[in-house]
């Protein structure tokens, strides 16, 4: 686009650059023209002064004052070849020399000579022919054709409007073609110079103009694109605070609640020492007191003012210890790899945790026995990558659109636990991303940016830890 808006505005400027000097070639060329016949006429009228001025009326209506004009002021030029004399009417009077053709003033030049204004013709190949029964010797040229100046002046009485005579000069026109030849020439050269300064100019200021609106409208592009992502997350965050709020009143009314079925359970399961469901009862009921506890704790340690600093390799053995119990439970190889480190502060690294134990419970979910599932941390530039990569089905299509969106789950559940993944990485200015998806599982990444970090991070150690079974 903007090469055709370029090719377009230099055609437009090289039109009006030809416009212009044909405009200025047919000026000029009707000034050189016209400049020997105005001279002519000027000189007619001053000659009137040359001789007696009383009935000089009467004299100039005589065809040899008239004749005696004509010749007179055609000796101002060494390129006069003829002069014919015609009367008011344009008829032939005389010529000398005698050898040229006689002829008859045409109506537009009898028009102009009536209003007492000379009048001038250029042929460019005029065959001499037509103007003299012989070729002139004065022409200097063999050829038939010859550049040819008419000269057309009218002939009246000094301060009278009267025409008496019209006087017609012939004249070599080869030096007016030169003239005109050198000024087509120099046009030509002011033209090209013209119209390479103006392209160049005119190239200048459209690319900078379109740099200009180009860049505006990338910055008008990512204002969009950070508008429309900020109206998202707010959609994203209003639908999650209704979702905490819930889950706290959940948590407060589930508690005490939890707490007494967990001691009811320790006291009376003695009485049951070879009930398996009343033994996976306990254990489930001992899970969920653990899981309220650790969110309140996490909860509580968001509000308080206590702060402190782990590590990730401290991050990745808490991480392990929460995740192995489930990984044995489900059959599933667990693998954590750790070639990154850092510190983060205990309230980012509550947060971090959450995301990471979420993604990895899925993880485990969706994974078939005997399989594996890998949380690796590495550095990506500037950045620590999270990465959770399983060995199951993948996401279908059609969940790709609305992956970070609450809706119902494919495994049944709400669909909430990615949507508060998504919300609580941003919280803490991290990302999170579907990095890979097919049927032979996918990963998902959260990348923590080095404003997460408390510090720069020391030189990179490996740390690789395995848990699970079949």
């Amino acid at each position: 686009m903007p090469a055709l808006v370029l090719v377009l505005a230099l055609g437009i400027l090289g039109g009006a650059v030809m416009a212009g000097h044909r405009h200025l070639h047919r000026f000029v060329r009707a000034q050189l023209v016209n400049q020997d016949g105005e001279i002519f006429y000027d000189v007619a009228q001053a000659q009137q002064f040359n001789g007696p001025v009383t009935n000089l009326a009467e004299r100039l209506k005589s065809p040899i004052e008239q004749l005696a004009l004509a010749l007179q002021i055609s000796q101002l030029s060494s390129n006069v070849l003829g002069v014919r004399l015609f009367d008011a009417a344009g008829r032939f009077v005389t010529a000398l020399p005698e050898n040229m053709i006689k002829a008859t003033l045409d109506a537009g030049a009898g028009a102009r000579l009536g209003e007492l204004r000379p009048m001038s013709r250029y042929y460019s190949q005029a065959n001499l022919a037509d103007f003299f029964l012989m070729l002139p010797t004065e022409a200097g040229s063999r050829s038939n054709t010859l550049p040819l100046l008419e000269v057309n002046i009218p002939i009246h009485a000094r301060g009278q409007r009267q025409l008496l005579a019209c006087a017609q000069l012939l004249l070599d026109g080869r030096e007016l073609a030169a003239k005109a030849a050198a000024v087509d020439s120099q046009l030509r050269a002011e033209g090209w110079a013209v119209f390479v300064c103006g392209g160049a100019l005119l190239g200048a200021v459209l690319v900078w103009a379109y740099r200009r609106l180009e860049r505006a409208n990338r910055l008008l592009h990512e204002r969009t694109e950070r508008l429309l992502r900020a109206n998202h997350e707010l959609t994203l965050a209003a639908k999650t605070t209704a979702l905490g709020a819930v889950t706290a009143h959940l948590i407060h009314g589930l508690s005490n609640p939890l707490a007494c079925l967990q001691i009811f359970m320790s006291i009376h399961g003695d009485d049951h020492p070879g009930d398996s469901d009343w033994q996976g009862a306990m254990a489930a009921t001992h899970r969920m007191q653990k899981l309220v506890h650790e969110v309140v704790r996490v909860l509580g340690e968001q509000d308080s003012r206590e702060c402190y600093e782990i590590t990730l390799e401290e991050l990745a053995h808490v991480l392990e210890s929460k995740v192995r119990p489930a990984a044995q439970d489900l059959g599933v190889n667990w693998e954590v790899q750790l070639s990154a480190q850092g510190r983060l502060s205990n309230h980012r690294a509550n947060v971090i945790l959450l995301i990471l134990e979420n993604l990895v419970s899925n993880a485990l979910q969706v994974t078939p026995r005997g399989k594996t599932v890998r949380t690796s941390f590495f550095e990506d530039g500037p950045a620590i990558v999270c990465e959770v990569a399983d060995q199951g089905p993948g996401f279908p299509e059609t969940a790709l659109t609305k992956l970070f969106v609450p809706c119902r789950s494919t495994k049944g559940g709400a669909g909430l636990g990615l949507a508060i993944s998504k919300q609580l990485a941003s919280h803490i200015e991290a990302g999170l991303e579907l990095r890979r998806n097919g049927p032979d599982g996918c990963a998902m990444a959260l990348t923590l940016p080095a404003a997460v970090f408390s510090s720069p991070s020391p030189e990179p150690g490996v740390l690789t830890a395995a848990a699970g079974g079949q």
